[in-house]
C-alpha cells in the first residue's frame, strides 16, 4: 500500500506543478529565516521564496509516536507524511475545497505528529475509532481523515462524530484530487 500511496502522491504533485506553474509560474510563500525548508528553490526576494514539494532522502520515523499511543499507524498515513515536505496544497475532491496537510520541514513534522497525537487522544476519549487527519476544509470542525483501521478516507465532523466515506483508500483519494490555484 505504501508504494501505491507514494505513486499517487507523486502523480498528484506532478499535476499540481504542471497546472499551477503553467498558469502562474512557481508558487511563492512567505520566507522565514528560522523556518527554512528543502522545498525552497532559490534565495528569497522581497520576503517571498519560490518552492516545490521535496522528496525526503530518508523516510521519517513514526515508531515513537506509535509506541506512545500504543497504536499501529496505518501504513498509508506513514507514507503520506513521512516521504515529502511541502506547504499545504489547495485542491478539491468532488467539489469540496481542501488543503492537503504535509510538513514543511523536520520541525513542522514534529508539530504535525503532536497534533496527530492530540487528535487521536481526543478520539480515544470520545470513544471513537482512530483516524488521522490528512487535509483541512474551510470549516474548522470538519476534516478529511484516514481511518487508521481500514485505510478509507473520510470526511469527518469533529463536533458530531459523523463520518462520510470519500474514497476506499488513500491512493484512490489522491488520484481524484483536482488542483486549485494557489
Amino acid at each position: 500500500m505504501s508504494d501505491q500511496v507514494l505513486s499517487a502522491l507523486e502523480q498528484f504533485f506532478l499535476r499540481w506543478q504542471r497546472d499551477g506553474e503553467g498558469r502562474r509560474g512557481l508558487p511563492l510563500c512567505d520566507w522565514e529565516a528560522n523556518w527554512r525548508s528543502p522545498c525552497e528553490l532559490d534565495e528569497p526576494r522581497e520576503g517571498r521564496v519560490a518552492w516545490r514539494p521535496f522528496q525526503r532522502e530518508q523516510a521519517a520515523d513514526f515508531t515513537a509516536m506509535a509506541n506512545a499511543l500504543e497504536l499501529t499507524l496505518h501504513p498509508s498515513a506513514i507514507a503520506l507524511f513521512g516521504h515529502w515536505f511541502s506547504r499545504p496544497l489547495p485542491c478539491s475532491f468532488k467539489g469540496l475545497r481542501i488543503e492537503l496537510t504535509l510538513p514543511w520541514n523536520d520541525a513542522d513534522l514534529d508539530l504535525l505528529k503532536e497534533n496527530l497525537i492530540g487528535h487521536l487522544l481526543m478520539l480515544r476519549k470520545l470513544k471513537r475509532s482512530p483516524s488521522l487527519f490528512i487535509a483541512t476544509t474551510r470549516n474548522e470542525m470538519t476534516l478529511v481523515s484516514l481511518d487508521n483501521e481500514s485505510g478509507q478516507v473520510w470526511l469527518e465532523w469533529l463536533d458530531s462524530g459523523r463520518r462520510l466515506t470519500l474514497a476506499p483508500s488513500l491512493p484512490a483519494f489522491l488520484a481524484r484530487l483536482e488542483t486549485l490555484p494557489q
